[in-house]
């Protein structure tokens, strides 16, 4: 076999198992390297070595402010976006070895763009109309100023509020509708005038004289019957206490030696009565 040929031959073989070995590595955390798998960095490092014949890769953690999200063959690791408070930025979410920071607009304020490049201002809306957060593009939203439908309302300019509902005056009268600038009043109907109130008090005045006139002429009634009552008994007590039945004594042989009535002859004593 000529060496030209055989060449060829070998470089062949040499691709064939070098196709072959490239088939059985992981795409995502392995590469082919010297007819064997190599690993590749995993996400917060950085591939300080390549893999050789005897050694596998050698990676190394990230630093400060910087992060590596995939495994990787790189040399570095990305740096950490900056929210610049200038540009109107916050800091959303802090990053890590893994991550990068996410930044967001501050308050009355919104990205022009879905990769949020730069924050606008948001558009003052009128009283009557609120600010509404509308999706223009996948996860890219900006704030309009609409209308406040019916049972909504707003008072002020503002760049972040919504339309605020009407208020639930439950118990309480509604005195006034609302509008889309105005809330609904509620509360209890107007107090009386000066003159309706005097009249009110001199009529619950006179209700109460009555009463108590009433009440004093009824106590005055009674103890007018109960005088009576009491005298009337008194009189007929005196009459009974003048009534007295005589009662005898017998001998053994049925004479009568004295009576009551007899040895009783002291004045008549009356009997105080209490007051009934």
């Amino acid at each position: 076999m000529a060496p030209r040929v055989l060449f060829c031959y070998i470089v062949f073989l040499l691709q064939c198992c070098q196709a072959m070995t490239s088939s059985s590595c992981d795409p995502i955390s392995q590469y082919p390297k010297f007819g064997k798998c190599c690993d590749k960095c995993p996400p917060g490092t950085y591939m300080s070595s390549e893999c050789a014949e005897r050694n596998t890769s050698g990676c190394q953690p990230c630093g400060p402010d910087r992060y590596q999200s995939e495994w990787n063959m790189l040399e570095h690791c990305h740096l950490h976006k900056t929210c610049s408070n200038n540009g109107g930025f916050v800091v959303e979410k802090a990053g890590t070895s893994t991550s990068n920071t996410i930044c967001q607009c501050q308050f009355g304020k919104h990205c022009v763009n879905k990769d949020c490049e730069i924050c606008e201002e948001n558009t003052v809306c009128i009283p009557g109309y609120g600010v509404v957060y509308k999706e223009e593009a996948e996860n890219f939203i900006i704030p309009i100023c609409e209308k406040c439908e019916a049972g909504y309302y707003s008072n002020v300019s503002s760049n972040l509020e919504a339309c605020r509902k009407w208020s639930n005056c439950g118990l309480l009268k509604m005195i006034a509708d609302g509008t889309t600038t105005k809330d609904v009043e509620c509360g209890t109907p107007e107090p009386l005038s000066k003159v309706g109130l005097v009249v009110g008090i001199v009529f619950l005045s006179g209700v109460l004289l009555l009463i108590l006139l009433t009440f004093f002429i009824h106590s005055g009634y009674n103890q007018e019957n109960r005088t009576k009552v009491r005298n009337m008994f008194t009189r007929l007590m005196r009459c009974t206490g003048k009534i007295q039945m005589p009662i005898q004594e017998l001998t053994e042989n049925g004479r009568i030696l004295a009576t009551a009535g007899d040895e009783d002859k002291s004045p008549e004593v009356m009997t105080e009565l209490m007051p009934v």
